[in-house]
């Protein structure tokens, strides 16, 4: 063991502290003390790797919740590609005939499957024309 034993009659730094060692052989210490001193360790062990344990635990779960978010992002990426790339085609087909009417309907009908399944999640109301009443769609 090691103590710390003043240097001056009012120490007031750590420079006024000398440290002194303090030797005890074990068969000289009473059983029930060492029993005490072993059940206190064996507790602030204890405490230590339960804290360590715990940090663990909430670091997996984070770790498994960021895999989770990057995996749905991942496939938010690829169908947001796979959508650019059906519309530049559309896009691509209508631009070799303006005036091609298949190929209009094809991209208001694709603008609106893809904006149906968004207003769902969104919970976006219906909209109305304010003179006609008439329900609007996109």
């Amino acid at each position: 063991m090691t103590f710390i034993k003043p240097t001056t009659q009012q120490p007031r730094t750590a420079i006024d502290f000398k440290m002194v060692d303090f030797e005890v052989l074990a068969r000289d210490i009473h059983p029930i003390d060492q029993i005490e001193l072993h059940k206190h360790t064996r507790e602030m062990i204890y405490s230590t790797l339960i804290g360590k344990a715990i940090s663990s635990h909430q670091l997996q779960n984070s770790l498994n919740n960021t895999s989770a978010q990057f995996q749905l992002e991942k496939a938010s990426s690829q169908a947001k590609d796979t959508r650019i790339k059906s519309l530049r085609d559309l896009v691509i087909e209508l631009g070799r005939d303006p005036k091609d009417v298949k190929a209009i309907e094809k991209l208001i009908k694709k603008k609106n499957d893809d904006i149906a399944p968004l207003k769902k999640q969104l919970k976006i109301p219906q909209l109305h024309h304010p003179q006609t009443k008439e329900v609007l769609e996109g």
